[in-house]
């Protein structure tokens, strides 16, 4: 079911009795009441994902061993937890290690659905490549431990691009997704916003984080493709008319979407993209009494979408694991995340955001960023007031509004982002972003669904336009 379908539904015509062609069966899924839409999504959405992974995991163990064994004979591969990538950033190694080996390992005689559930990987890299190198020379291969606490869905792409492209073939594909994705979302919201306030979102993305450097880290490469092509495909097929019940099951399939394949690779900021995406949506044609309720069901129809996909993954893995072991293992990862011990932390909920902050502003060209888009920013809407064009500041002020979600997020799990620090700043990147494009959007365009047209005919004052007719 598509977002297109989801979101139009409530204001689908009915064509007349008889008329409905027989491969429309899509069409007629979307009529269904809300509530059976939402039940059906909860239930195929999971059972989807385990699909995939079971998908993934009958790709030959021999084919993906091959190829990472010759990653690591090339140096593509490497001991290091971290490396350092072309803009001389830090690049995660640890956690694509950790990805790339899912599957592996497993015990001789498991079934693939087991296998998908458990998620059996290799580990860190220090770990996984000493265990990829042991395998070539005739040592046996043992998983290092269970990754159950996630769908890791990131090795339903790795495993075939992995056994067929190889880790170096691999990259070039992120890199190439990376770029469709981040030009189709753009392309979308240039549609939507006009080129300045896509300009002014990009550029702090694209300059003052390590999104070049990304293919070098491939799991979070993979959440970032995700982050974009669902907030493309919002604003794409959220039409203006739609209903808030429709937008939170738009939302809902996003967010689900982005923790099957993304886990925590800046979720707060795919939920804050989002968000904003679908509230552009229906600013252009709703008062801001609209506008506002429709981003309020946005908001918990992501988080709920979000939840929901980690819930059923361990109720999944209870059943085919045992319960004892699922509650013990999540019980603890959850208070690590949220509150665990960590050097240099001090448990204080401010802890979080000060460390992602600080990481941002050390960035090489965050402030000239900063300072530069600020300034652009400014001198457009000073300039659009002397026209005398309508400012709209309380649409405005709930299109900003998403931009509290990174810090709450980062309140919230303190821990985790104080560790993480290093690539969740990325979220405060990406809410600076929607906070000039909520001062600058083109919201005259924003209900629009045409092609991209000449800018002309908002850029100029309305009583120009009349005295040119």
């Amino acid at each position: 079911m598509t977002l297109d379908g989801l979101a139009a539904a409530d204001s689908a015509p009915v064509p007349a009795p008889g008329s409905e062609p027989a491969s429309s069966w899509p069409l007629r899924l979307t009529r269904l009441p809300l509530v059976v839409r939402a039940l059906t999504l909860a239930v195929l959405l999971p059972l989807g994902g385990l699909t995939l992974m079971v998908l993934a995991d009958l790709v030959p163990d021999r084919l993906v061993m091959d190829e990472l064994y010759e990653a690591v004979t090339t140096g593509s591969l490497d001991a290091e937890p971290y490396g350092i990538g072309y803009t001389g950033r830090q690049v995660d190694e640890w956690s694509e290690c950790k990805r790339i080996t899912i599957g592996l390992g497993d015990p001789s005689g498991t079934g693939p659905i087991e296998s998908a559930v458990r998620s059996p990987t290799l580990g860190f890299c220090p770990t996984a490549v000493g265990s990829i190198v042991g395998w070539a020379e005739g040592e046996g291969l043992t998983s290092a431990y269970d990754y159950f606490r996630y769908w890791n869905g990131s090795a339903a792409v790795f495993r075939p691009s992995i056994a067929m492209f190889g880790v170096d073939g691999t990259r070039v594909l992120a890199a190439m997704s990376l770029v469709a994705s981040l030009g189709w979302f753009l392309w979308e919201l240039r549609r939507r916003a006009g080129r300045l306030g896509t300009a002014l979102f990009a550029v702090p993305l694209v300059a003052s984080t390590d999104f070049i450097d990304l293919p070098g880290a491939l799991v979070q490469a993979v959440g970032m493709v995700v982050l974009l092509v669902s907030a493309a495909m919002l604003l794409r097929w959220i039409p203006p008319d739609v209903s808030v019940g429709a937008a939170a099951l738009a939302t809902f399939v996003a967010g689900a979407t982005f923790l099957f394949f993304g886990d925590l690779t800046n979720p707060d900021a795919a939920w804050t993209t989002a968000v904003a995406a679908v509230g552009l949506a229906v600013a252009g044609s709703s008062s801001w009494q609209r506008t506002a309720r429709t981003t309020v069901a946005a908001t918990a129809g992501w988080i709920a979408g979000f939840a929901w996909m980690w819930f059923a993954k361990w109720v999944i893995s209870a059943l085919v694991i045992g319960y004892d072991t699922v509650r013990t293992v999540i019980t603890f990862q959850v208070e690590a995340r949220l509150d665990g011990e960590q050097p240099g932390f001090d448990g204080s909920p401010l802890e979080g955001i000060r460390r992602s902050w600080s990481e941002w502003w050390a960035q090489p060209v965050t402030t000239l960023v900063v300072v530069g888009c600020t300034a652009v920013a400014v001198v457009a809407v000073v300039t659009r007031a002397r026209r005398g064009e309508p400012g709209r500041w309380p649409t405005r002020a709930l299109l900003a509004a998403p931009v509290v979600i990174p810090v709450v997020w980062h309140a919230v799990l303190r821990s985790h982002t104080y560790v993480h620090a290093f690539f969740a700043y990325r979220s405060f990147a990406v809410a600076f972003g929607v906070l000039l494009l909520a001062a600058t959007a083109r919201l005259a365009r924003a209900g629009r669904t045409e092609e991209p047209v000449d800018e002309r005919s908002d850029d100029e004052p309305a009583a120009a336009r009349a005295a040119t007719t």
